[in-house]
């Protein structure tokens, strides 16, 4: 491939330079500039762990990419993706060691899924909503629930969600008799099991309260109705129905109480002897599609590079390529460094998480709201970075791309979903405002001992 030579000016300075754009040795993104963040601050089991991951989510980034329009049109990834992120452990990342998993932490996590994301960001948002509530289980829920649950796979594939108005619950001896349908449950196709939010009805003088229940795979129903959204069609975000009450344990119930705050150590700190087991829900939770969507940034950087590598410039008689003129090299520069900042963002996020668990286990300071609606909002921002780029991206790429089938429209139409739903930035902004005075009120106030 020849070197075309392109005339710039330096940055902060006068004159001219000759410049050469060196040819693509590799797909784009595998290495070099476009690589995604290094691996920082890990002891070195996780840092060996997470380096062989990150390289078997690049070596399967050419597959998810050649089956993107597939598993939009299934709606979740194909049976060869899901066996090989079986054989390869993408299924144990958050799963805790005593049960042979790899206990990789937020970070790790987040880093993962951000690399299956640049093949497939639909596949990452199916792949991270499920694989979250291992830590949510291994957090929350009692050993003999853990032993249950993780024991009979060696994994946990475990959609959830959050409307508890539509589930109806009974208490019988022993625990509770659910039945519901549940909307929006992203990873059900090759679940395990559900986490639904349910109601527990007040009984005597104690009041009814928000809890999470865990339920066998044989015990609901995928329903066959996603895939007709304008993005996200592979995340695999089926309804569940459960229509015949089935029985749930009493403790495979946990009443959410960890949502925003912990003041004591979670059960998972002790049990696993890991403080990334004790931290708050809504500290972490959004980073879940945060890691999809910088994902999809860097796979949308990708594809926009070959573009404007291989299309002529516009209103440029010259025959000039795009990637010749300084105005793309400009659009994929800033997008780069908005896709750069949300990893950065999100990845800090994740270690922050881990930071203000040790703290609460190790030094009992809570882990309060003001600290996990803060991280909350962080995951967002990294959201709102990468919709910035995506829209640079789709309008300097032109009209061409954003056909039916290009990828350029696909992505542009995943994160159009990812900033769409009905949990947003805004929303949350009050809440986390006061929650932080609330907290440091409370840091302010003199001691009662």
């Amino acid at each position: 491939m020849s070197r075309a030579k392109i005339e710039t000016k330096p940055y902060l300075s006068g004159g001219g330079t000759m410049f050469e754009i060196p040819p693509m040795q590799h797909e784009p993104g595998v290495s070099g500039s476009l690589a995604t963040m290094p691996i920082t601050g890990v002891e070195p089991r996780v840092r060996g762990e997470l380096g062989r991951l990150l390289e078997a989510a690049r070596t399967i980034r050419p597959i998810l990419r050649e089956e993107q329009a597939d598993t939009e049109e299934r709606g979740h990834y194909s049976p060869r993706v899901h066996e090989y992120f079986r054989a390869n452990d993408f299924y144990k990342l958050l799963l805790p060691r005593r049960f042979g998993g790899l206990e990789l932490g937020p970070c790790g996590f987040f880093m993962v899924i951000a690399e299956i994301g640049r093949g497939c960001p639909s596949t990452a948002w199916c792949l991270s909503l499920s694989q979250a509530h291992t830590l949510t289980l291994a957090s929350y829920w009692p050993l003999r629930t853990q032993d249950e649950v993780f024991g009979r796979n060696g994994y946990l594939i475990a959609p959830a969600s959050g409307n508890p108005t539509s589930a109806k619950v009974r208490r019988v001896d022993g625990g509770f008799r659910v039945s519901g349908f549940w909307r929006y449950c992203s990873g059900a196709p090759y679940s395990t099991h559900f986490f639904p939010t349910i109601e527990v009805p007040a009984e005597g003088e104690q009041p009814a309260y928000r809890a999470w229940a865990v339920i066998d795979r044989a015990d609901y129903r995928v329903q066959d109705d996603w895939g007709r959204v304008i993005g996200m069609r592979g995340s695999g975000s089926n309804s569940i129905e459960i229509a015949e009450p089935v029985f749930v344990p009493e403790h495979r119930v946990v009443a959410e109480t960890w949502t925003n705050e912990l003041a004591e150590p979670a059960p998972g700190a002790t049990l696993h002897g890991n403080p990334a087991y004790s931290g708050a829900f809504f500290a972490f939770a959004e980073g879940e599609v945060a890691a999809a969507t910088v994902g999809l940034g860097y796979a949308a950087i990708d594809e926009f590079e070959r573009i404007v590598r291989i299309s002529k410039a516009p209103f440029d008689d010259s025959g000039a390529l795009r990637a010749e003129r300084p105005d793309w090299q400009r659009v994929l520069s800033v997008a780069l460094a908005k896709v750069d900042a949300a990893a950065a963002a999100l990845f800090d996020g994740g270690r922050r998480y881990e930071e203000y668990g040790r703290l609460l286990v190790e030094n009992g300071e809570t882990f309060d709201a003001g600290r996990s609606m803060r991280l909350n909002q962080q995951y967002f921002i990294a959201e709102e970075l990468v919709w910035e780029a995506l829209q640079a991206i789709v309008r300097a790429a032109g009209t061409g791309p954003q056909a039916d089938g290009q990828k350029i429209q696909r992505y542009f139409r995943d994160v159009w979903t990812a900033m769409t739903r009905a949990d947003q930035l805004e929303f949350f902004g009050a809440a986390s405002t006061r929650a932080r005075w609330e907290s440091e009120a409370r840091l302010a106030a003199p001691s009662l001992v």
